[in-house]
């Protein structure tokens, strides 16, 4: 009775992770094909660091093609608390004043990383387009497999392309 206690036991705790993955909602590229190397790109929202790699474990696991990627998770991720704080239109250009009052985010205990996963400088492009369109509480992940052929410089634009995509499809991006 004790060894079908711990089958149950292992069995229900294997379930609640299942239903954990399952909680995730991916926001994905459609993919993109260069000379037979694919690339396709996934965002979610995430609220800490440690989710992180909680994340990647599991889009491995669940995801038998991405499994059999060249390079699995290129990726890049942001957190901050955001605030937002009202500018007066005192600031204007001589003086002149506006009637509205324009609310601008304040970005506070900003953490950010990237990894490459094989593809030198792939993780750094990623959080440079985080960084640059103001985007916060989010992970993109982008994902090769390898077609035989070397793109040389295409293969950053085809990274940075899909990852777009992916943020548009989640309205991180207009």
């Amino acid at each position: 009775m004790l060894h079908v206690e711990r089958f149950r036991f292992i069995y229900l705790r294997r379930v609640v992770r299942i239903r954990s993955m399952s909680t995730i909602k991916w926001n994905e590229s459609e993919i993109l094909v260069d000379r037979k190397s694919k690339f396709q790109a996934r965002c979610c929202k995430i609220t800490t660091q440690a989710d992180v790699a909680n994340i990647l474990e599991q889009l491995v696991q669940e995801n038998k093609a991405i499994q059999k990627a060249t390079h699995k998770h290129m990726y890049a991720w942001r957190t901050a608390d955001v605030a937002h704080e009202k500018e007066n239109g005192n600031n204007l250009k001589k003086g002149k004043k506006s009637s509205s009052t324009k609310v601008a985010p304040v970005l506070k205990n900003v953490q950010q990383g990237s990894s490459d996963c094989g593809e030198s400088g792939a993780g750094q492009r990623l959080l440079t387009l985080l960084e640059r369109s103001h985007v916060v509480n989010v992970l993109v992940i982008v994902t090769r497999w390898y077609g035989g052929t070397a793109l040389g410089p295409a293969r950053f634009r085809h990274i940075t392309t899909t990852a777009v995509e992916s943020l548009r499809n989640a309205g991180f991006l207009t």
